[in-house]
Parts: C-alpha cells; structure tokens; sequence
C-alpha cells in the first residue's frame, strides 16, 4: 500500500515537474533572444559609440589609457572600464583619479555629441569649467579636441581659471578660438 501512495505521489511530482520544466524552457528561450536584441542593438548603436569615446579618452589622457570598454560587475550590470596602455590593466572608474574619471565622462560626451551631429541638427556645446582637474598637457588636447568639434557645432567654454585662458590663446590663432573676457 505504502509503495502504491509513492507512486502516486511521484507521478503527480512528475506531472507538475514536466509544467515546470516547459516554462523553464520557455523562459531560457526568452531570455536568449532578448539577449540576441540587446547585442545587436549595441553593435549598432553603442560599439561606434564607445570606439570613438574610446579613441577619444586615450587622446585626452594622452595616451595613458589606450581605451574604454564595457564590462560586466558581478552583478550582471555593463560598467565602462579604462583600459591602461601598454599591460592592459583594467581601470573601474572608482579607481581613476578625479580629473581621468571627468576626462572620460567628457570623452563619452563628446562621442555622443558627434555621433547626434552626424543624424540631425547642430546643437552647441555649452561647458562650464570641465578643465579643472586636467594637466596643462591634457588641457591643451582637449582645447584641440574641443576646437575641432567647433568646426561642426558652437563650443562655448567658460572658465575662470587664467591658465586655461593662456593655453585656449596660444592655440587661438590656428585652431579658429576665441576668447571673450568678462569683467
């Protein structure tokens, strides 16, 4: 008798464990196109994106990142990482000093901007003292990257620090800036 209720009992256990299974199977499927939409979506939207935000920062930084990339937290979650020069060492954003982290979220911006100009109207840039925790080297890249966006779209700059008024003028003459001195 004992052996007649396990068997009853196991075949309802297999009965609800083949539903189960059917929408497991439904959901892994799901999930897998979805994943599938999501690639496709990036190569198309992202990866032109993030290559020319890439090649952007490592100018920025001048050269001490080769690049970005995106990679995944331990939670699953994409994260934009720096890529060192030469090793290849992976850089979290929390681990860049304060002017790297802004030389990358400019560098993100810009790509954006110019990714924009390339489907609909000009827009200007408007920034307010986004140099302040760069070098003068990589203040005056990014004066030279700024500059050749401005061949594209209006890129106003306000700052009040004298420094970035000295290295914006001796790029003045070449590069089509101009500086604008408020009382």
């Amino acid at each position: 008798a004992r052996a007649a209720e396990l068997a009853e009992e196991f075949q309802v256990i297999l009965g609800g464990l083949d539903n189960d299974v059917a929408h497991y199977a439904r959901l892994k499927i799901a999930s897998r196109v979805l994943s599938l939409a999501i690639e496709r979506y990036r190569d198309k939207s992202q990866v032109p994106l993030l290559k020319r935000a890439s090649a952007l920062f490592n100018r920025i930084t001048g050269g001490s990142f080769a690049g970005i990339r995106v990679e995944f937290a331990e939670d699953g979650r994409p994260v934009i990482v720096g890529v060192r020069s030469g090793g290849g060492d992976i850089v979290t954003v929390e681990g860049m000093s304060d002017g790297t982290a802004d030389q990358l979220y400019l560098a993100l911006r810009l790509a954006t901007l110019e990714q924009h100009l390339t489907k609909g109207e000009p827009m200007p840039l408007v920034v307010d003292d986004i140099l302040i925790g760069f070098d003068d080297h990589r203040t005056r890249v990014c004066l030279e990257v700024l500059a050749e966006l401005a061949l594209s779209t209006q890129v106003l700059l306000f700052t009040h620090h004298r420094r970035v008024l000295e290295l914006a003028g001796a790029l003045e003459a070449k590069a089509g800036i101009f500086i604008h001195e408020l009382n």
